[in-house]
């Protein structure tokens, strides 16, 4: 985190640099009142690892009029992105704030051989268990009956392929249980598709039974044809390499006894 500097714009900036997944940003904002609600949502990820990615928040000294390689609107927000800067525009809370930068990250992750996925992943013997599903599927049960410390997200994770093999990353992104996440990493042991049921019980599937199960759930946000083929190539890729599996549970913990160690 930096000090505040004078802007062009006559304004105070601030700034901080934080990461997920591996993927750094420095974000700068006048609003002392939005920069420390910030500052409080990303602490636990408040590094950059390499060179970070420029987002300039509500600054009127930058023209808003040029070509965007990347522009999403959100409930009067907006984000416009090309190979040179970034900008946030009508950001009026934390939470707005936050969807913009998950539409973000969305977008680079292509850039990283990896996604974003709707998701709880809880670490066990330092593997990821990676749980999908929409809303009521059961994400923030399986987080609630997990080992205390164990929860990586409840809501939103992040899978990346890194030296030849995947990796499940915590984010800032929390669902109803409230995990503030972390900014750490394990290999995937694998992917759970979630369904309730009566009896706990686990099913392999096929790579192309996974793609079905995790293309529903995947945050993604760019109508580009070109971005959303390489989606495609990346989550079909996790679904080669990555054991997928079809969980049955009663919400309760002994779920956690079918599962493969």
């Amino acid at each position: 985190m930096s000090a505040p500097d004078a802007n062009s714009g006559g304004g105070r900036q601030q700034q901080f640099d934080f990461s997920i997944g591996c993927v750094p940003f420095k974000l700068q904002m006048s609003d002392a009142r939005l920069f420390r609600a910030a500052s409080v949502r990303y602490a636990a990820f408040m590094d950059a690892p390499a060179e970070p990615i420029h987002i300039a928040l509500n600054d009127s000294s930058i023209a808003g009029n040029q070509p965007a390689d990347f522009a999403y609107d959100f409930e009067g927000a907006a984000l416009r992105a090309d190979s040179r800067k970034i900008r946030f525009d009508g950001v009026r809370n934390e939470y707005a704030l936050d969807s913009l930068l998950r539409i973000l990250l969305s977008w680079r992750l292509t850039g990283h051989n990896g996604f974003l996925l709707h998701a709880a992943t809880v670490i066990r013997n330092g593997k990821a268990y990676v749980f999908t599903g929409r809303s009521g599927a059961g994400k923030s049960t399986v987080a609630s009956l997990s080992p205390k410390g164990s929860v990586l997200t409840d809501e939103i994770s992040l899978l990346r392929r890194e030296n030849g093999e995947w990796r499940a990353y915590g984010t800032p992104f929390w669902g109803e249980f409230r995990a503030a996440g972390s900014n750490t990493s394990a290999p995937v042991r694998g992917i759970f598709r979630l369904v309730q049921a009566a009896e706990n019980r686990v099913t392999l599937l096929r790579p192309i039974e996974m793609i079905r199960a995790l293309l529903p759930n995947v945050l993604f946000f760019s109508s580009e044809s070109k971005a959303n083929r390489r989606l495609l190539e990346i989550v079909g890729q996790a679904a080669e390499e990555t054991p997928g599996y079809e969980l049955a549970f009663r919400k309760d913990a002994a779920f956690w006894e079918v599962l493969p160690a």
